[in-house]
């Protein structure tokens, strides 16, 4: 039984009092800004090019059927020639030219809502809306009708309310008094953002368990990092999970529709290149998100969740072949095949793949840690950086990716900085994290196994067993490249003319034959590249930007991470019998290999992403360089920054109370997107 110190006592305090103060202040600042808002909802929405032309005297009565409990206003959308309007009212004077007139009824007939809108003072596109004086609940499953009357209409202004081609269910529409088998545009408003209303509550109780429980794991019973890492990482994994909704990781509809590819071969279902047969629940779920999150869709998600059974029938959808093996969507190919087993609708289909991704998160980067064999305060911070978790969290193919190359370069700082000799299961680890780093992202990360030839003669029995390894690791590694990558590289190198014609840019790009003819000009583009972006791609590698770059997480919680990392690989006094020593020849080596590879992303880049005539090298995101984060950490160790006191801990707690502040900076930003 651990007792709490003085000291404990103390901390905790003045943690909790901070933490009341920051929650109030998100609270006003985040929350109840969202609470407030006007949420309008399309409750049918207009077919391209179908609309109703306004004439005088016209009387439109719009039925339709209302679920939800509250109610601030009803309306439509109306079109119109602005540049007729202006015309008539600056040249003529005439501002004359209609009125409508809008009154919502209740299934009585007595009006619960109206208003007026002088037609010169409206603009092409705008919403019109009766409004209640406020806020009104109890309107849950009634019928209204929304009522237009035109007045005096001028014919040139050219105004018409948008339409359905067909009826909707629970509506009917009378237009001077006849039945017309259509639907005019509708939208309705109230303030139910009721996520945000339960994630003040819901998150503000994860966070506070987040730092209590990290600091007891920490502080108190004094866990070793990678148990403490389990904790705090799955914590950290809900609340992003809670905050970046399904879709919004960069790609991740893309890699949705591979995961999903390979489900279905992996249920026996047939596929075609370029195609996958996804079942109508599954697609009409997808559809619900956008790569930009918007307020309703959070409600969407907190309302849909729940349902139960599955809409019948199969939808054909096309999408981009990744090129990448099946292993790398291993998580998300798992949720999707037991979420459609169990019958689960189509929300639930597509969360529980990005839970299983959470769990291979959780599962690799304890084993990540544990497999370090020095920095393990530096690894539990790279586990919980904004990107590392945004990516693993995700159908991203990248996540897996990731994972694997940080439990390679585990293993391989064990060969190198423990002093016994190679074990079986060392070999066997080697070998499968290898295989499946050769065989992802195009090979960018093989110049990693060049580091094999630094681990030490003495971990062998012999130098002969170790130029054996040494040959046998670097040949299994070009098997697997061969085997699984090269038509991906032959793709991006020489795509056929149909593959060209199909893909980004539809052949523009540099290609092979740009680099080999002019590779002048692709130093002088990858110069500038670097100096016009280099620092953004360390920043976004750590997460500065999430969610298609659209939300923002402060520099301050980034660098001070960096910093974090940075201290805790340096040596330490009281530890100074088991701390472990990067020499030159080693920091040499990691830098080339870093050069290797981020040369590779940058030439794939070029050849596949870049127009010609471009003045930069476009397509390069930070987060292809998160795998090397372990190797660029230690070219920061310095043999004369000794620390007195092992201080591993305090970095590892400051770095959750970065994350801390990381999610209020996603907080502010998503309202700017939202």
């Amino acid at each position: 039984m651990h007792r709490l110190s003085r000291k404990n006592q103390i901390e905790l305090a003045v943690m909790t009092v901070i933490f009341v103060i920051a929650a109030v202040l998100v609270y006003r600042t985040t929350i109840l800004t969202r609470m407030v808002l006007p949420r309008t909802v399309t409750q049918v929405e207009a077919d391209a090019g179908c609309d109703y032309k306004v004439m005088s005297g016209d009387h439109i009565e719009q039925q339709f059927f209302y679920s939800s409990d509250e109610l601030l206003s009803v309306g439509t959308t109306i079109s119109l020639n602005e540049d007729v309007v202006g015309n008539l009212v600056s040249n003529e004077k005439n501002t004359d030219l209609g009125v409508l007139h809008l009154d919502v009824l209740d299934e009585s007939g007595a009006s619960v809502m109206n208003a007026d809108y002088a037609v010169y003072a409206l603009d092409d596109g705008q919403n019109l809306f009766a409004s209640l004086p406020g806020m009104q609940t109890g309107f849950a499953n009634s019928h209204f009708t929304l009522v237009i009357d035109a007045e005096n209409i001028n014919e040139e202004t050219g105004l018409a309310i948008g339409c359905s081609k067909k009826q909707k269910k629970n509506t009917a529409l009378t237009i001077n008094g006849e039945a017309v088998s259509e639907t005019i545009n509708l939208k309705t408003a109230d303030h139910q953002f009721m996520y945000w209303k339960k994630w003040s509550v819901f998150g503000a109780g994860l966070i506070y368990l987040l730092l209590v429980g990290t600091y007891f794991l920490l502080a108190v019973f004094r866990k070793k990092t990678e148990n403490v890492f389990l904790f705090s990482g799955a914590v950290l994994a809900v609340i992003y999970l809670l905050l970046l909704p399904p879709m919004s990781v960069p790609d991740e509809e893309v890699h949705f529709k591979a995961a999903y590819t390979y489900a279905n071969q992996l249920m026996g279902k047939d596929t075609e290149a370029g195609r996958v047969l996804m079942d109508k629940e599954d697609y009409q779920a997808l559809k619900l998100f956008k790569s930009t999150p918007s307020l309703s869709e959070y409600d969407t998600l907190k309302e849909n969740i729940g349902k139960s059974g599955r809409i019948e029938g199969t939808k054909e959808v096309h999408y981009s072949d990744t090129q990448a093996p099946a292993v790398t969507y291993l998580p998300g190919i798992i949720g999707i095949v037991i979420g459609r087993l169990l019958g689960l609708n189509g929300i639930l289909v597509i969360v529980l793949g990005r839970l299983c991704s959470i769990l291979f998160y959780l599962f690799t980067m304890y084993w990540f840690i544990r497999l370090m064999p020095c920095g393990k305060a530096a690894a539990f911070i790279i586990a919980i950086l904004p990107m590392t978790i945004q990516q693993c969290c995700s159908y991203s193919y990248d996540s897996v990716v990731i994972e694997v190359v940080f439990l390679y370069l585990a293993v391989l700082f064990g060969l190198l900085y423990r002093k016994e000799k190679i074990q079986r299961y060392h070999v066997v680890l080697y070998v499968i994290f290898m295989i499946i780093m050769a065989m992802s992202k195009g090979g960018t990360y093989m110049p990693l196994c060049l580091l094999t030839i630094m681990i030490p003669a003495d971990r062998f029995k012999d130098k002969k067993q170790k130029w054996i390894f040494t040959g046998s690791m670097a040949a299994i590694a070009v098997v697997a490249f061969l085997s699984s990558t090269l038509s991906y590289v032959l793709y991006v190198a020489s795509p056929t003319a149909e593959q060209a014609a199909t893909s980004y840019l539809e052949g523009e790009a540099y290609g092979a034959a740009g680099l080999l003819e002019d590779p002048m000009n692709f130093i002088c583009l990858l110069t500038r590249t670097l100096f016009l972006s280099g620092d953004g791609f360390i920043e976004t590698m750590l997460g500065m930007q999430l969610s298609w770059l659209n939300v923002f997480v402060s520099r301050i919680v980034i660098y001070g991470m960096l910093f974090m990392m940075i201290l805790s690989i340096q040596q330490v006094k009281e530890k100074d019998g088991s701390q472990f020593e990067v020499t030159t020849v080693q920091k040499v080596s990691y830098a080339v290999c870093m050069v290797l590879s981020a040369g590779m992303v940058f030439v794939s880049m070029f050849m596949s992403w870049t127009p010609k005539n471009s003045t930069a090298i476009a397509g390069v995101q930070g987060r292809y360089f998160l795998p090397l984060l372990p190797v660029f950490l230690l070219l920061f160790y310095n043999r004369n920054l000794i620390q007195r006191k092992d201080m591993d801990r305090k970095y590892m707690y400051i770095a959750v109370c970065l994350q801390c502040v990381a999610v209020y900076g996603i907080l502010l930003s998503l309202e700017r997107v939202l």
